[in-house]
């Protein structure tokens, strides 16, 4: 059962999986906030990012991106973590998004992770954000959006229900502080 939520789980064993992974994924890059100009610390979070990508790949090919029956809500968000570090895969981050999409629509996605990855994927193909929730975790830099989008993002933004970008940006700047 999936704590807190009376529902029961399909894939004990792939979120398991899911959270050791996600555990060395984030554990990485906590160090690598607190010490941005350690190349070894880089390369270790690449290292790890490339083991992911791949293993990733082999679960979506297998069994799809998982679902909360098979992990828990818990669980679709910890693969959506690992499909957010696949940067070394664009294409694979653009061919989950509508699933991602469905995800949200059923629940098991939080809105905060599906308006990270459409970014993320937006950005990657070159075209503006439209939530604007990409910026460098490691210099710690938001380039805020032109004047004339601000506007148009957080009518984006609430349409998801999420807070204003102003409040969004103070929030992650005060995450990456903690993480120092």
């Amino acid at each position: 059962m999936e704590a807190g939520s009376g529902r029961a789980i399909s894939d004990a064993g792939l979120l398991k999986g899911l959270k050791v992974r996600v555990e060395s994924d984030q554990a990485a890059r906590r160090k690598w906030v607190a010490e941005p100009k350690n190349e070894t610390v880089g390369r270790s979070v690449d290292a790890i990012d490339a083991a992911n990508l791949t293993w990733l790949r082999q679960l979506i090919s297998e069994k799809g991106f998982p679902t909360a029956a098979q992990v828990g809500n818990e669980g679709v968000h910890l693969a959506w973590i690992l499909l957010q570090h696949a940067d070394q895969d664009p294409k694979l981050q653009s061919e989950q998004l509508p699933v991602l999409e469905q995800r949200f629509a059923a629940g098991e996605l939080p809105a905060n992770d599906f308006a990270r990855i459409t970014d993320r994927v937006l950005v990657a193909s070159g075209k503006p954000q439209r939530y604007g929730t990409q910026f460098d975790w490691i210099v710690g830099e938001f380039k805020l959006p032109e004047p004339s989008r601000l506007a148009e993002i957080d009518t984006e933004r609430s349409h998801l229900g999420l807070m204003p970008l102003a409040d969004y940006v103070c929030t992650i700047r005060n995450m990456r502080e903690k993480l120092k």
